[in-house]
């Protein structure tokens, strides 16, 4: 269960690891070419670095996020040079950060890859740059904060919009009124405890339902040739993610967007259907998790597991009520059993020379090792081991040494 890099170039990683410089860091990268990766760089005297290594496969026209003619037009005639890479040292408002987001703006000159087929959609992103533009001295509690911050981004900007799109209809139900008053108090974290996290993700699904359904049955897309096409009240495909992003831009921005309104010509603005997502929301959740709504608490309908490399699932961890979705830092991707999540979480003070660490496995991958699954509980409950150096290591009492051979 511990972790494993996917085939590194040797001599990139071994550059890396002998780097005392900048320079010297971006040069090794140049033999890194599969897969891209986002490498971040820092130094005790305050530098910072990043770069996105890799190959990024060019062609010669089209969009590679569209299908492409396959008569020669839009074949790959390279990567993107190395030095034009997505690349930044000590930028001016000393801070960088990578949740694999989309790391550069509409004018950079080469294709890199959108959010439909590369990127995470950036909601992630989005907090933790809130989280270090509002900071002055991040301490290493701070940054433990934010590595398990399961704040929902998204859920910040729509659901004043919801509750403006509500104010002027009277609650139907009990349920209904208990989840407005939930929802006015609610803080946006993603927690086991929550019942507004459990009917915010709910909503946004019927949400997303009531809007571009009926577009869909209009188009007869073919949802059930390509699951990835389909759109249901349980979100999770391709086509739903990526939606989300629109109905989000819409809803704030241009909430009279003719996708609102039906095929048929009925005319719909974002607030009509978000009154409809949400009494259809509180009703299906009242059917599949009771009237008392209590029980809908999200670690109710939500967990996470771990498997293992070998994708046996006994060699897995079994199923617990976990906090978060894909849009929080503290990241637990997939619906309703999060399979993907972070993995080293690492934190390094250079100001103290400290550092802190954890693996969500162990350190071997001998499922019959006592190092299999022994820092399991350290991470799901977000604590962390220091980090030692090899002068350190010799001072600690009941050191293992561990000899590697061929």
């Amino acid at each position: 269960m511990g972790g494993a890099l996917q085939s590194p170039d040797l001599d990139a990683m071994l550059g890396i690891v002998r780097s005392t410089t900048f320079v010297d860091f971006k040069n090794a990268l140049r033999s890194w070419h599969a897969p891209t990766q986002n490498f971040v760089y820092a130094d005790k005297n305050g530098n910072i670095g990043m770069i996105s290594a890799g190959y990024f496969p060019q062609v010669k026209s089209g969009q590679p996020w569209l299908p492409l003619s396959g008569t020669g037009e839009a074949d790959v005639i390279g990567t993107i040079p190395f030095d034009d890479l997505p690349q930044a040292y000590d930028p001016p408002d000393h801070m960088l950060f990578s949740a694999n987001q989309r790391v550069v703006t509409p004018n950079y000159p080469y294709y890199i890859g959108t959010s439909l087929d590369f990127f995470d959609p950036g909601y992630r992103a989005d907090t933790i740059y809130h989280t270090l533009n509002q900071a002055h001295h991040l301490t290493i509690a701070d940054m433990q904060h934010l590595q398990q911050d399961t704040h929902d981004y998204l859920a910040q900007e729509m659901i004043p919009k919801l509750l403006t799109a509500i104010s002027n209809q009277p609650p139907r139900t009990l349920q209904e009124r208990q989840i407005i008053s939930l929802l006015r108090d609610w803080d946006g974290n993603m927690s086991t405890n929550s019942v507004a996290a459990t009917f915010w993700i709910a909503f946004g699904g019927q949400y997303l339902y009531d809007t571009f359904h009926p577009w869909w049955q209009h188009f007869q897309v073919p949802e059930k040739q390509d699951n990835k096409l389909a759109i249901t009240p349980a979100t999770g495909s391709a086509a739903s993610v990526i939606l989300t992003e629109d109905l989000e831009n819409w809803t704030l921005h241009d909430p009279q967007n003719a996708a609102f309104s039906l095929p048929n010509g009925t005319r719909r603005v974002a607030a009509e259907v978000m009154r409809q997502a949400f009494s259809e929301t509180v009703v299906g959740l009242a059917d599949t998790l009771g009237n008392n709504i209590h029980n809908w608490q999200w670690g109710q309908v939500h967990s996470q597991v771990i498997p293992s490399l070998s994708r046996i699932l006994s060699l897995g961890t079994v199923p617990r009520p976990d906090s978060g979705n894909s849009r929080t830092v503290n990241a637990a991707d997939g619906a309703p059993i999060a399979t993907a999540g972070p993995s080293w979480r690492f934190i390094m003070d250079w100001g103290s020379n400290q550092g802190i660490g954890i693996y969500p496995g162990g350190q071997s991958e001998n499922p019959v090792s006592d190092w299999y699954d022994n820092q399991l509980n350290t991470w799901w409950t977000g604590h962390y081991y220091p980090m030692y150096t090899s002068k350190q290591l010799t001072t600690i009492p009941g050191l293992h040494t561990w000899t590697l051979q061929p």
